[in-house]
């Protein structure tokens, strides 16, 4: 596999690797609703990795047209069949209770309860996902297999929850650059387990701003957010509204441990820097890959809420098998079975398949490190030799062919031809099929004789 950007020691993607599956297993087990005591142990523990600021705000608050949901926690909750053992109960696994379900004690018909229960028609064996955030009501959910062995009776319902008064939560990191332009990530982090669909985005997204917080002479800034999904992005923007013109563009990294190639859904315009940097990295990064068109909240998630009407921010959205889309004639349908059930553990993801989507972020966020647009200070076609600058160092000028290992000697010569400031360096790049990475030594040395100049003016 190769990898654009800066260079790293097998030593330093082995310890990300690690790490990444360390955020995984730790925070599997935790009961995470949008708002709730586990999901801020939840940024605690990973201010062991990062300096999270954790921002709160104040459930009940409006947020342009949504309102904040209390807080919501499960005391217990179980069914009782007619024989008075159990058939479903919450300490068995979290899914059994719809998160935000309401609390009820009462008996039911076998019909009556059936008509409260979810079931997961594909994963027989597996318990599907339910939420009620903004519809009050009490509801269960049970894998076909159990259900099918209920016998015909009175069934006893218990649920014990609790909606409180508390706090939505965000933790963000923001690491200067030398401009403050933006480039922004965010994941969430609102579901009980989730390896796939939760975790896979903040471990990948935790450890990616771990290498930037090293990073010396960023051009840019970098803000990470985790949040809830949906209402801590809404939340975000409605406090952060005044100051949305400074974000270039950004990522929302999720469900991207799974075994499906890498997929990219563009944002709305589908032509921004992050789109063309990330598609940049994922052509030179000799992995299996997909690239989607923009389509709203049916893959974009958190993405759509920066895409929308009157904001506009460009989002793109690195995932793999991604959430499950309808349907739609003309349109890729998408997403992994375990997706939204209790079969989202941590067999749907594995180190290796985190590790790639570390690594190609990381190479898109050094491809738009990369991005300026030079001028030629020049006329026609220069003489390199004179000014000291001919690609010897690169294997050229010895009358044999090039190949990749000369890669960087041939950036010479497209920088002579391309550095107009019409184009930005990612574009002639891509117009050359060379990785940005290989101009490197071509615009330093351009740059250190005067024959171009840079005339970018995003910072």
């Amino acid at each position: 596999m190769v990898y654009i950007g800066q260079t790293l020691t097998s030593n330093a993607m082995k310890d990300s690797r690690e790490t990444i599956w360390k955020i995984v297993e730790e925070l599997f087990p935790r009961y995470r609703a949008l708002c709730g005591p586990d999901f801020l142990s939840s940024l605690e523990y990973l201010q062991k990795y990062l300096d999270f600021k954790i921002n709160e705000f104040p459930t009940g608050s409006n947020v342009g047209e949504w309102v904040i949901p209390p807080e919501f926690s499960v005391n217990e909750a179980w069914v009782e069949g007619p024989d008075g053992n159990r058939v479903i109960d919450f300490a068995d696994h979290p899914y059994h209770v719809h998160i935000y379900s309401g609390s009820f004690d009462g008996e039911l018909s076998l019909e009556e309860l059936l008509e409260r229960v979810s079931t997961h028609p594909d994963l027989p064996d597996a318990i599907p996902l339910r939420q009620s955030y903004y519809k009050y009501d009490w509801g269960l959910c049970a894998s076909e297999t159990q259900v099918k062995n209920w016998k015909p009776g009175t069934y006893k319902v218990h649920i014990d929850t609790n909606l409180n008064d508390g706090a939505l939560r965000v933790g963000e990191v923001y690491l200067p650059g030398k401009s403050d332009k933006e480039i922004m990530v965010c994941t969430y982090l609102c579901h009980p387990y989730g390896a796939n669909d939760n975790l896979s985005g903040v471990s990948v997204a935790t450890e990616l701003f771990r290498r930037l917080s090293k990073m010396k002479d960023r051009h840019y800034s970098y803000r990470l957010c985790i949040w809830p999904e949906t209402i801590g992005a809404l939340t975000w923007i409605d406090k952060n509204k005044d100051n949305l013109d400074k974000i270039v563009g950004g990522y929302e990294i999720a469900i991207c441990g799974d075994d499906a190639p890498i997929r990219y859904v563009k944002s709305y315009n589908g032509d921004a820097l992050v789109d063309r940097a990330f598609e940049h990295a994922l052509r030179n990064s000799g992995l299996p890959y997909d690239v989607l068109e923009y389509d709203g909240v049916c893959n974009g998630s958190d993405q759509a809420h920066f895409n929308a009407i009157g904001i506009r921010v460009p989002f793109g959205h690195p995932i793999r098998g991604g959430h499950i889309t309808p349907e739609i004639p003309g349109k890729k349908q998408i997403g992994y079975p375990e997706y939204h059930s209790s079969a989202d553990d941590l067999t749907t993801v594995s180190a290796e398949n985190l590790s790639q989507m570390l690594e190609i972020s990381w190479d898109a966020m050094q491809a738009i490190e990369r991005t300026r647009t030079y001028k030629a200070t020049f006329t026609g076609t220069p003489f390199m030799s004179k000014h000291g600058v001919y690609p010897y160092q690169h294997g050229l000028g010895k009358g044999t062919t090039a190949t990749k290992s000369t890669f960087g000697g041939l950036a010479f010569y497209q920088l002579m031809i391309d550095a107009d400031g019409e184009k930005d360096l990612l574009a002639i790049a891509d117009g050359s099929a060379l990785p940005i990475e290989a101009y490197d030594d071509a615009v330093e040395s351009f740059l250190g004789v005067g024959l171009i100049e840079d005339i970018t003016e995003q910072y």
